[in-house]
């Protein structure tokens, strides 16, 4: 009846055989047992844990945990070993390191090891001792003058922001505004300069070029330019479109009527949309854009050194009166061993090299001169707008692609070289073109 009530297993651990004892009620509250009974201890010649019939021995979850019979015989190290890897923590941190190691791989291929390899090519390619090697860097030699256009004006100085910021919090003096290319989006233009607060008494407009052509109203886009006696230079569009205007008026077929006996070699004389426009600029618009320089040189204004606005880019370490006009207006890229530029997108873009060989010239002027920011150059410019705005340190690219439906933007300039950005978002007028 007591080995019922009480199952042996759970009685006892220890090796003891044929041992009797007796029980005391008083010990744990059990009935007395008659006189001369006792519990008696069976031997049990392994741990009570292996009588357990249960889901712990034959679930995979714990007898991975146990060291296997196996290896019972195996040395200590392999002991060790076998159960660190076994151990779900070793698993998990075995995950985080292989994830870690891979970002680093990815990371050095794909971004570090670019970078310092364009690095070290940048660098290369404005090395002087490297400039025989190639017979000469692009623009280093005299260049063929153009009586038909301006090469380089200076802005009035008057028209510049002060030197030091107003105190106070008070509105800056004067303001520079620089926009990027309109492309005849006129409507678009109105609404940056309300977004801006534009003052004409105070701020004075620059724009980098491609102002006409593409868009709905190139001529109210010049005339608004010239209502507010802003500054320009000459776009790439701005300069197919006068060049053939002057080939129409020389070769009189500058009527409607005319388009019979147009020429094939007329300047871009077969495209229609360029031909319509060339007939729809007044004379006097015609004479103002033809007054755009290729290279307007704006003046020293802090932070940003020699400030300098092109349409396309510029030649680094080239005078400006030496730079080409053609590729002032069209480059995108530059080869790095011979400088020459590219209107095309398969190589260097032209603004890496420039960045670099005015950073090189800033580090060599630090601390041997009071003021080295004065000695570098920012360039403005347009045209590029696949890299849309493009703000580096000492180029800052503003054609964002208004006319594509894209944003019209402004860089604003305040007094002690304040820089700010604005856009207004543009409908695309391509489609409207069909």
């Amino acid at each position: 009846m007591v080995d019922a009530w009480r199952p042996q297993p759970m009685a006892t651990y220890a090796e003891m055989e044929g041992l009797e004892i007796s029980h005391d009620s008083s010990d744990d509250g059990l009935p007395p047992l008659p006189p001369g009974s006792s519990y008696r201890l069976n031997r049990y010649t392994r741990p009570l844990i292996d009588y357990v019939r249960n889901e712990w021995q034959t679930s995979a979850k714990y007898t991975s945990l146990s060291v296997s019979p196996d290896r019972s015989d195996s040395p200590r190290w392999v002991q060790m070993f076998m159960s660190m890897v076994t151990a779900p923590r070793f698993r998990r941190y075995a995950i985080i390191y292989l994830v870690l190691l891979v970002s680093c791989l990815v990371g050095w291929m794909f971004v570090l090891s670019p970078r310092l390899e364009e690095h070290e090519a940048l660098v290369h390619s404005l090395d002087p001792s490297n400039k025989d090697e190639v017979g000469g860097w692009f623009g280093m030699n005299a260049l063929p003058r153009f009586d038909d256009i301006t090469q380089l004006r200076d802005l009035d100085s008057s028209l510049l922001p002060a030197v030091k910021a107003q105190k106070g919090g008070r509105p800056s003096s004067r303001r520079l505004i620089f926009i990027g290319d309109v492309h005849g989006c006129k409507d678009e233009l109105e609404l940056l300069l309300d977004k801006v607060s534009f003052d004409h008494e105070r701020d004075h407009l620059v724009f980098t070029g491609d102002m006409i052509n593409k868009g709905p109203d190139s001529p109210g886009v010049v005339d608004l330019a010239r209502k507010y006696a802003a500054s320009c230079v000459r776009g790439n569009h701005e300069d197919r479109v006068l060049l053939l205007r002057h080939d129409m008026e020389a070769s009189n077929t500058l009527s409607p009527d005319s388009d019979g006996n147009i020429s094939p070699e007329l300047f871009f004389g077969l495209n229609t949309r360029d031909r319509a426009l060339a007939r729809q600029l007044s004379n006097e618009q015609v004479q103002w854009l033809d007054a755009c320089p290729v290279i307007l040189n704006v003046g020293q204004i802090p932070e940003l050194g020699q400030v300098v606005v092109v349409h396309g880019g510029l030649v680094p370490g080239v005078e400006l009166d030496k730079q080409d006009p053609s590729s002032v207006m069209n480059m995108l890229t530059i080869d790095l061993d011979t400088h020459v530029p590219s209107s095309r997108r398969n190589g260097t873009k032209w603004t890496k090299l420039f960045n670099k060989h005015q950073s090189l010239l800033y580090s060599s002027l630090k601390g041997s001169v009071p003021d080295p920011k004065s000695h570098v150059m920012t360039v403005i410019y347009g045209h590029d707008s696949k890299s849309s705005l493009s703000l580096k340190t000492y180029t800052k690219g503003l054609d964002s692609g208004c006319v594509k439906g894209g944003k019209l933007t402004a860089m604003v300039v305040e007094d002690g070289g304040k820089q700010s950005i604005t856009q207004v978002r543009c409908r695309d007028h391509r489609k409207e073109k069909g």
